[in-house]
């Protein structure tokens, strides 16, 4: 064999070996790249920071629309979600009085809550918050209380846990898989200390709210449920997320796995849409904006189609070019008539 082969065999073997190399290598750093990059994503979705930011200082008596507005200038309809917000007239809906309650989760975790008793023989609906910095103390979560208060129905706010002024347990958001101990909690609170009956027992979820409040649902006999922009299905919402900031859809798989590892428990253990078909005939109430940019509504109408199919009674209010939270700034009139009608025909 001549020395020009053996070199070309040589150089044939040493090309080989590299490319082999180069596949092992990447075998290697790829799967460690993909899920880093799931946990990257996961953990910025998970934290929550703890308190109330922005609305620390507000009160049912005292509080007010404010905000840095900076979270909705990434979105086209920023300067309409910011002026139905800064337009509003918030001074209308201040309530007269309240008390601050504290309780403890069905896990003894420690929840505050403020609680207002408008007609002592009147029905209660308990108001759960979303997620990130949130709380009792949100305008939305207020201004939807005073609208159940103005219509003659008692209330209770409460902050979930490493939120607001309620116990901080750890820095993560569980997706409503623990959080839905607290609704219970106050749920026991209402039947225990105030005497009411789980048929007098309302509830409203706002926002990543919905997936605690589903759950609590799903699991008590509270007898009604007003989801407002509600997410319902934590895959659905991974992808949504990822679509809106320009990520491959592909990465959902890796940062649900990392979710399940930060959280120590499955973000979808139980996933909230099992209410949907645990209602039987308490009635359940979907508000959502066509074009929430935030929350797709995909979510609610994944939700009211289960329902439907389940033969529950369900409600889905689509509320014609909506965005996100919108409709109980933007339509205050209809948003309040039904949500007292609703309430009231559904509450003993």
């Amino acid at each position: 064999m001549s020395p020009i082969i053996e070199k070309l065999k040589d150089f044939g073997e040493r090309r080989r070996r590299l490319l082999i190399g180069i596949g092992v290598a990447l075998l290697l750093i790829l799967p460690t790249i993909w899920f880093g990059l799931g946990h990257v994503i996961a953990k910025q979705a998970l934290t929550t920071p703890h308190g109330c930011g922005i609305w620390e200082s507000n009160t049912p008596t005292n509080w007010t629309s404010n905000d840095d507005w900076e979270s909705f200038e990434p979105w086209p309809d920023a300067d309409n979600r910011i002026s139905i917000r800064k337009d509003f007239d918030v001074e209308s809906w201040q309530f007269e009085a309240y008390e601050n309650v504290s309780f403890k989760s069905r896990d003894g975790v420690n929840i505050a809550g403020w609680y207002s008793e408008v007609d002592g023989t009147a029905p209660v609906v308990i108001l759960v918050h979303g997620g990130y910095l949130n709380g009792k103390c949100k305008p939305e979560v207020i201004l939807t209380a005073s609208y159940l208060a103005d219509g003659g129905i008692n209330t209770l706010m409460i902050d979930l846990r490493n939120h607001g002024s309620s116990e901080n347990v750890s820095d993560y958001m569980y997706l409503g898989q623990k959080e839905y101990l607290d609704v219970l909690g106050a749920y026991d609170w209402l039947i225990e200390e105030k005497s009411y009956n789980s048929s007098s027992i309302g509830l409203v979820g706002i926002s990543t709210g919905a997936l605690t409040a589903s759950l609590a649902f799903g699991d008590s006999e509270i007898q009604a449920m007003w989801l407002d922009s509600a997410i319902i299905d934590f895959p659905m919402l991974v992808e949504n997320e990822l679509e809106r900031l320009g990520y491959p859809k592909a990465l959902a798989s890796p940062a649900i796995t990392m979710g399940e590892r930060i959280l120590g428990i499955n973000p979808n253990e139980v996933p909230p849409i099992t209410a949907a078909s645990k209602a039987g005939d308490r009635p359940m109430y979907l508000v959502h904006g066509e074009d929430d940019g935030r929350i797709s509504p995909q979510h609610s109408q994944k939700f009211y189609d289960k329902a439907v199919s389940s033969n529950a009674n369900v409600t889905l209010w689509m509320v014609e070019e909506g965005g996100h939270v919108d409709a109980i700034w933007e339509h205050p009139t209809e948003y309040q008539n039904k949500l007292v009608t609703f309430f009231t025909e559904s509450l003993n």
